[in-house]
């Protein structure tokens, strides 16, 4: 998949001072006419935390309990299956992942037409997945399961009625992290970029309909368990 002359990035990460610094990257807002507002910076690790804790209740990402959700291999062991949320989120030693659980989800906004960056590191085996423009049951996913001995895939499906629309799940690359890296996804109007790291997995690819509703990240149960991925910083913006 090539990279078109319209996704550029500049700068992928830096950690400075315990705290995640992302570069500014151009994703086509010179060319297309796209105007964005300012990034809201949902949230920054710490080098100075210790121990484990939950999000706080002013948090900006907030908690999902007992949310569900269904892939469209329901029964698959390491594919998006039948995932029930019975975790949490928090930090660990500053670090926004994972702290109980099999499987846990935050939201971090909602939106139609946004750009979010993340600095993650999603080394390690097993699942998480990234919703966008999910409302009442309805949108879309893309999700990586990391395994032993199959390489890493990352896939796309659309949802509705919290269930994966047959026919609607496939491969979009393989790529396995490789430490702390940048993850950036664009949403304009139907079309979708995403990268992590310097693999870009989505070039404005057009989906039939995406509509206005949250943007949900998660980790799910696997034959080798959740992904254990840590998360250092996380902004968001919206179109004006």
């Amino acid at each position: 998949m090539k990279l078109s002359s319209s996704f550029r990035i500049i700068v992928p990460v830096i950690l400075l001072g315990g705290f995640l610094l992302l570069y500014e990257t151009v994703w086509g807002s010179e060319k297309d006419g796209v105007k964005f507002g300012k990034w809201q910076y949902l949230f920054r690790a710490s080098s100075k935390a210790i121990g484990t804790k939950p999000l706080p209740p002013k948090s900006k990402i907030q908690p999902l309990k007992d949310f569900v959700i269904t892939g469209v291999y329901e029964k698959d062991v390491n594919r998006l299956n039948h995932v029930i949320c019975d975790g949490q989120w928090g930090t660990s030693r500053g670090v926004l992942r994972q702290i109980s659980g099999r499987a846990a989800a935050i939201k971090l906004g909602h939106e139609k037409n946004f750009e979010l960056e993340a600095g993650v590191d999603a080394t390690g085996i097993g699942g998480w997945f990234l919703l966008f423009g999910y409302d009442d049951g309805h949108g879309y996913g893309i999700y990586n399961v990391t395994l032993k001995t199959s390489g890493s895939p990352w896939f796309i499906t659309e949802f509705r009625n919290k269930k994966g629309v047959a026919g609607s799940d496939y491969e979009i690359g393989r790529y396995e992290s490789r430490g702390k890296e940048a993850l950036k996804l664009r949403v304009i109007g139907n079309k979708v970029s995403m990268s992590i790291g310097n693999r870009l997995l989505l070039d404005e690819v057009e989906l039939a309909s995406v509509h206005d509703g949250d943007i949900i990240l998660g980790t799910y149960d696997t034959q080798y368990g959740p992904k254990p991925v840590k998360i250092y910083g996380i902004r968001l913006r919206s179109v004006k």
